[in-house]
């Protein structure tokens, strides 16, 4: 268990007068555990667990209790239920209170889990890219970058491919049997023991507009990274990201796609809106993902005493000095 999120439950439940919780999301059981309490991805929970301020309970399906109990929370009391007959929680539980402002600073145990994360998940990211060959179809570079990732023990939650005939169209792409051609990109959000690390690559093979695009968006997104200070607001943040998309000419690009936000146990826990008066912290992750029709970057940084560790940082992979930060390129051939 999370020595640090089980205190933090705790005292919270002690400042609401509550004696007994239930936890049942999956971001939240991660959270205090480590584990996972899905099957299908997300949905629906095969376990949920039951805190009280002296002790934890997993209860679990009579399928996944075993399993749950030898691989995900060892150690725990567990109440077996009927697969054909699942209670509700009988109490107070996180699906009607909102842990996510427990979850938003990262105990130093959880920072090391994300470094050790971003770090396998930039590399397996970087190897699938540099694999690729044009030719290929942008289901033949998912399926690749999800062997990479899976091969690291990362489940691919969101992961996305565009070609260049795509690229320019969608913002969300999910991969199709489409050629990837002359410029295509990758974007991950790849979860283990519950972090989740958000990245964004692109290649060109001599694509003309390429390098052009991504300075620009690299710039925008400097804007983002150089306001993320301690004590700053997201809604603060994200004025600046659009005035950066106001000094590239780009207003409009602002209202296309979001921006990005707080990240960690969900792939935005929070996501930045205009005037929201989230203030940051030291111990917080961000993922911003500033995005042009062509382009993006995108990578989850920690915010420390000593301004932003890039958690998701490739040394393999080219990169170009932006304001304070390295950023990646477009790796071109």
């Amino acid at each position: 268990m999370n020595a640090f999120a089980l205190t933090r439950l705790r005292s919270w439940m002690e400042a609401q007068g509550i004696e007994r919780f239930f936890v049942q999301q999956p971001e939240n059981f991660a959270w205090l555990s480590g584990g996972d309490n899905t099957v299908i991805a997300f949905r629906p929970v095969a376990a949920w667990l039951e805190v009280t301020l002296g002790s934890v309970r997993l209860h679990a399906s009579q399928i996944e209790a075993r399993r749950l109990s030898e691989e995900e929370v060892p150690g725990l009391e567990v109440v077996c239920y009927p697969w054909y007959s699942p209670p509700s929680p009988q109490g107070p539980s996180d699906l009607e209170h909102d842990l996510t402002p427990l979850r938003l600073v990262l105990s130093p145990e959880e920072q090391m889990r994300y470094r050790a994360l971003g770090q396998d998940a930039a590399t397996a990211l970087g190897e699938s890219l540099r694999f690729a060959d044009p030719d290929w179809s942008e289901c033949e570079l998912a399926g690749v970058i999800s062997e990479a990732l899976l091969s690291r023990g990362i489940q691919p939650l969101v992961l996305l491919v565009a070609g260049e005939e795509r690229l320019f169209r969608y913002r969300h792409p999910l991969p199709k049997q489409r050629p990837l051609g002359r410029l295509f990109m990758g974007v991950v959000c790849g979860r283990r023991h519950g972090l989740i690390a958000n990245l964004s690559r692109l290649r060109s093979y001599g694509h003309p507009k390429a390098r052009q695009l991504h300075q620009q968006v690299c710039q925008v997104e400097a804007a983002a990274l150089a306001a993320s200070q301690p004590g700053a607001t997201l809604g603060e943040v994200l004025e600046q990201i659009r005035a950066a998309y106001q000094a590239i000419g780009r207003p409009q690009e602002f209202e296309n796609h979001h921006q990005g936000g707080l990240t960690g146990y969900k792939s935005r826990e929070v996501l930045a809106h205009p005037n929201s008066p989230i203030r940051l912290e030291v111990g917080m992750a961000l993922a911003w993902n500033p995005s042009l029709p062509g382009t993006k970057v995108e990578d989850t940084f920690l915010l420390s005493d000593n301004g932003l560790e890039n958690l998701t940082f490739d040394p393999a992979w080219p990169m170009l000095q932006v304001g304070e930060h390295l950023r990646p390129m477009v790796l071109e051939g």
